[in-house]
């Protein structure tokens, strides 16, 4: 065959084809915004294509240098959002609304059909007899996002009753330390709106580092938008790169890292050790210090460090037998990193996600304090939330003319304690705890009502995704009544909803919202906030499938307070106009709003808006940053000479004074923290409960960690056969020597096991991680075998290796707050 025969049966394939832009927020990316093409032909999607709107035609992420300076830089999507096709087309799509009859969970009950008449009058009756039934007590819960002091449900303005909820998943393990240390909170800046205190950073700074140190970091696999890619850039221009894991992982390959190979759970110990060379060889930054640091806890943490305190100096020695680091690797990484300023040293989110884990994450922001590089450029802050920066470009604000209710709901329980909330309530019911421990271990302020939740809203895999499901499936299999949006028949979480809808992907079917009013105008991703995508409707989703915003409408017309929610779509009532009326209503006039430049900002950048049908062609907006005025930590506040630091003293405190002037027990944290952080805390004897050296380490020898993959966020894409298989297999990886301690070798089937679960999975023997210490990827599906029940899987053993299964969720005495994603394992090869 011809070059030219082929070229024109290619172009036959793209004949009668459009294209539209839109982004990957619907499996989890809710802050990514990765852009990507796609082309559809006969109402379906039939390919998924990089971005090419700033090089039109071609995929790569820059064309020159001065793409790279000015951030002028097309993202090149990862696997899972080229992979979206066979998510929307699979044949175990759920396409009708269904009802529960018999039980709730796996093996105890089916779901039978039925209309969506039959479905929203259900809803709605239930909620109105739940708020009659329950005016004192919060009584519902809605899963999308209970977190950073709000509730994210629809209606909370019009209903009481809605359990809201304080702090949020992600920087869950380093928040406290991060507000006690720094003042810094994610809610201030992010959320409401109170505090111009960003400590993110833009891509492009990763350019002025030296060196970078990934502190339980695999940015190249859990990352997104431009930091990755930044980051090599970095590599190849000299800047060295140190890795601090377990697990020796593809960034380290990637990036050429320097793998110190360290003990789950010892991270303190670690930092401890290298603030001790700091301050001993006299090693941190004077002048820093001098200028941003609050003095006496500086002091105070010098004394604890040396062993002034407790009589334990914190010497690489000292830390070696712990962390498993040769005590002449600490010293010369300490002196290393106090010689190679500006150093971004980024603490990821797991390191800090575990039973006092917020030391480790407290530790990390010190130790970027004393050398000088936690604000300025080609630094980090070091453990906390390093996404948030100041945007650039600001997008258009859609209105829909909602009238907000009266109605406040208090802040009831730390987001990551609602299946405490589920086990607390009955046993507060029944007498057996007070209600002093019931708030203590939930999060519940002291002047905030108990919840008493007889309702939940699912619109995700929520029950599967996180620590302790064991106890969260037993606390929605009691719940009076629940219902939810999913996608798919065998979605764990469908078996613990009385009514299920067929959810549509938002991102290609549909214009509803996202969590806490993110709307169709999507920004860019913190790390480089340089542009915004209006991302509307592609194409209509499969059988009885309706936007999600189509249904609470319905369901507020059926609750008395349609002409409130939303005005300007009161009149639409057939689902089939909805998404053509919400973009001409609502989208369509905030564009011209927005292109009318009333603060000048287009004319600054030279923006001339297309029309509004034009900007649909090519729905991005994009601006060119300035080289080297990339926004580092607290830039803005620096350089205005204002401190970005919102504790008493107004400074980094070492030592925190909040802490040590308040009695953490009797706030919403409900447990202790130490005003420093310390190795073993005061207020306990024994260790972290998921460390190698906790008594649990008897029954269960091996440390689990569970890091994230390249093809699954959180559990979305699970079942997607492109993400499968040759590309994707599920396993447990082990150690060569704990491998052969218990006769395992790869492909072996082998039961993973501990006082909270039980779960089947295949394993794989590599060199790539500590003796000790064993890794299962989060997100996988729970598939149980309701044949082999027992008392601590009613359900059956999990054939599949959901880690969530594996993994407790107690904090007390500690502060409660941080979602865990370790725990303490033991594995036997299946049949033994």
């Amino acid at each position: 065959m011809s070059r030219e025969s082929v070229v024109e049966k290619l172009g036959e394939r793209h004949e009668g084809v459009d294209f539209f832009y839109t982004t990957c927020h619907n499996n989890g990316c809710w802050d990514a915004t990765c852009l990507i093409k796609c082309s559809v032909k006969d109402g379906k999607i039939v390919a998924i294509e990089p971005d090419d709107s700033v090089n039109p035609g071609v995929a790569r992420e820059d064309d020159n240098e001065d793409a790279v300076q000015t951030g002028m830089l097309q993202a090149r999507a990862c696997p899972m959002g080229h992979a979206w096709r066979q998510e929307l087309y699979s044949e175990n799509r759920l396409l009708y609304p269904m009802k529960r009859v018999g039980g709730k969970g796996s093996g105890k009950g089916h779901f039978e059909r039925i209309s969506w008449d039959e479905a929203l009058d259900t809803i709605a009756d239930k909620m109105k007899q739940m708020a009659e039934e329950n005016p004192d007590n919060p009584w519902l819960y809605y899963c999308y996002y209970v977190a950073f002091e709000s509730s994210d449900f629809p209606f909370a303005s019009y209903m009481p009753g809605t359990i809201t909820g304080w702090g949020d998943h992600s920087t869950s393990g380093s928040a406290a330390a991060e507000d006690f240390h720094l003042g810094v909170r994610l809610t201030d800046c992010l959320i409401k709106g109170t505090s111009d205190a960003f400590p993110g950073f833009e891509a492009p700074d990763l350019l002025n580092s030296k060196l970078v140190v990934l502190w339980g970091f695999d940015p190249m696999v859990s990352w997104f938008g431009h930091v990755p890619y930044y980051m090599k850039l970095a590599q190849e221009r000299g800047c060295k790169f140190i890795l601090i894991d377990p697990v020796y992982n593809v960034s380290a390959e990637a990036l050429g890292a320097q793998w110190i190979p360290i003990r789950p759970g010892t991270d303190t110990a670690f930092g401890l050790a290298v603030a001790y060379v700091l301050y001993t060889e006299d090693l941190y930054d004077h002048e820093y210090v001098a200028q941003w640091v609050e003095p006496e806890g500086f002091e105070e943490w010098r004394r604890y460090i040396v062993g002034e305190v407790d009589g334990v100096a914190h010497t690489p020695e000292w830390a070696e037998p712990l962390t498993g680091i040769p005590a002449e690797t600490i010293e010369a990484f300490a002196r290393y990193y106090a010689s190679m300023k500006p150093v971004h040293l980024q603490q990821m989110y797991g390191v800090s996600k575990r039973n006092l884990g917020d030391y480790a994450a407290a530790v990390a922001m010190l130790l970027q304090a004393m050398t000088g590089n936690l604000s300025i450029p080609g630094g980090c802050e070091g453990g906390g939330a390093n996404l948030v920066t100041q945007p650039r470009l600001f997008a258009p604000v859609p209105d829909t003319g909602q009238i907000k209710g009266d109605v406040v709901n208090p802040i009831t329980n730390n987001n990551n304690k609602v299946t405490e909330v589920m086990h607390c309530q009955k046993l507060y019911a029944a007498g057996e705890i007070t209600e002093d421990e019931f708030r203590r271990r939930i999060g519940c302020p002291a002047d905030s009502p108990l919840p008493n939740l007889k309702m939940a809203i699912i619109p995700n895999n929520y029950i599967n995704n996180q620590h302790h499901v064991s106890k969260r499936m037993q606390g929605f299999a009691d719940m009076e009544f629940s219902w939810g949006w999913q996608y798919f028949h065998d979605q764990p979480s469908i078996e613990f909803l009385d009514i299920v809808l067929p959810s549509p992907v938002i991102q290609f079917e549909s214009t509803d919202m996202h969590f806490f009013g993110i709307n169709r105008f999507w920004n860019s991703p913190s790390g480089m906030m340089n542009y915004f995508l209006f991302a509307g409707k592609g194409v209509n989703p499969p059988g009885e499938v309706r936007s999600k915003d189509w249904v609470w409408m319905e369901l507020a017309r059926r609750l008395g307070f349609a002409d409130k929610y939303c005005p300007k779509m009161l009149d639409v009532t057939d689902w089939r106009d909805w998404d053509e009326q919400v973009i001409e209503r609502i989208y369509k006039p905030a564009y011209e709003k927005w292109a009318e430049d009333e603060n000048g900002l287009l004319g600054y950048y030279e923006i001339e808006p297309p029309s509004w049908d034009e900007f649909q062609k090519l729905p991005i907006v994009r601006v060119p940053g300035e080289p080297g005025e990339w926004f580092y930590p607290f830039k803005n506040t620096v350089e205005w000479g204002r401190s970005p630091f919102k504790t008493p003293s107004g400074k980094i405190e070492f030592e925190s004074s909040f802490v040590k002037e308040n009695d953490l027990t009797k706030t919403r944290y409900g447990g202790q923290m130490d005003a420093y952080p310390r190795w073993q805390p005061t207020y306990q004897d024994l260790p972290a409960n998921d460390s190698y050296y906790h008594p649990w380490t008897k029954n269960f020898p091996l440390s689990m960690v569970t890091p994230v993959s390249t093809y699954r966020q959180h559990s979305s894409n699970d079942q997607n056969p492109w993400l499968k298989g040759d590309c994707y297999e599920h396993m447990v990886r082990m150690s060569p020597a704990d491998a052969a301690d218990r006769g395992i070798k790869t492909g072996d089937r082998v039961l993973v096991y501990n006082q909270f679960g039980e779960v089947e999975i295949t394993a794989y023997v590599s060199s790539k991680l500590l003796p000790g210490t064993v890794s299962i990827g989060h997100g996988e599906w729970s598939k149980f075998d309701n044949v082999r029940k027992s008392k601590l899987m009613p359900y059956g053993i999990d054939e599949a290796g959901n880690c969530n299964l594996l993994i407790g969720d107690t904090h007390l005495p500690h502060v409660v707050g941080a979602l865990l994603t370790a725990g303490l394992v033991e594995i036997r090869k299946v049949g033994e």
